[in-house]
């Protein structure tokens, strides 16, 4: 490591991260942002938001420079991802569906080797002809959803999903327009931008000690744009990692309904987060 990169790395070691709630409120209102982004900096020091972190609703955090400027913000809380049951446009032959469940049932159950081997290759038969094992074991659940829909709506106020993921959502990102002149003062190299550095440095490090204590799959967000193509979704895209898929959703509530839903592995987030250190080491 380069004395120079080395001196990053420990001067951004000196930022901390605290909970708003710990925070004077005048520190908070110092907080500035740009006209399209003040009604997220609003939210995150308004009454109603601090008042979730003190009770634990949402968690939220500001990275303080050891002057106590407020540099960046944001909140985290827990959520949830899934994929939804899709049939549409799919024909299921019946006898089909019945034989590949009948083999598993007998492949699981057999005591010899040839029973299992002949169960195994009617599955593989089967699935050569497109009927997957997922379709195969699920079919009946998919044709029965409207169905178990109606009859439990009254006693069970649930939505059924193929597969769920434990993940987290990040909330009202931002920086601190105004602590752009104290992070011109470090004298860092142009490309260390301060809401890059310190959303890998710093908002990646919380959710890293938050798995510690708590299982969390994917990182999610709801990007301030209209357009799925926009400014803000691009960066998070281009320069932060995330990403969307159609097979992959979530519960989004009235607040974010023009807002893009981008998301991505906590895996990938680390894995980027020692990429951008190392590029910083070199």
């Amino acid at each position: 490591m380069s004395q120079n990169s080395e001196k990053i790395l420990n001067l951004i070691d000196t930022f901390q991260i605290r909970r708003a709630r710990e925070i004077n409120g005048t520190i908070l209102k110092s907080i500035t942002a740009r006209k399209e982004r003040e009604g997220i900096r609003d939210l995150f020091i308004s009454e109603k938001y601090l008042q979730d972190d003190k009770k634990g609703h949402l968690a939220s955090f500001v990275v303080l420079s050891p002057n106590n400027t407020p540099l960046t913000f944001f909140s985290l809380r827990c959520g949830e991802l899934f994929q939804e049951i899709d049939d549409s446009g799919i024909e299921f032959n019946s006898e089909e569906v019945r034989l590949g469940q009948q083999a598993y049932l007998d492949f699981k159950s057999a005591t010899y080797e040839n029973d299992r081997e002949k169960a195994k290759s009617i599955i593989i038969n089967i699935e050569k002809q497109g009927l997957s094992f997922s379709d195969m074991m699920t079919i009946g659940q998919r044709k029965r959803k409207k169905y178990d829909q109606k009859k439990f709506k009254d006693i069970e106020n649930t939505n059924k999903v193929f597969i769920s993921f434990p993940g987290v959502e990040l909330k009202l990102f931002g920086i601190n327009e105004s602590a752009k002149d104290y992070w011109n003062t470090l004298s860092l190299p142009e490309e260390i931008k301060m809401g890059e550095t310190l959303f890998w440095l710093k908002v990646v490090k919380t959710i890293e000690e938050m798995t510690k204590y708590v299982g969390c799959q994917y990182v999610y967000l709801f990007a301030a744009d209209e357009k799925a193509e926009g400014k803000l979704v691009q960066y998070y895209r281009t320069r932060l990692g995330f990403d969307s898929e159609t097979n992959l959703s979530t519960n989004k509530p009235s607040f974010d309904w023009n807002c893009q839903f981008l998301f991505q592995k906590t895996d990938n987030l680390f894995e980027k987060r020692d990429e951008f250190i190392q590029l910083i080491q070199k």
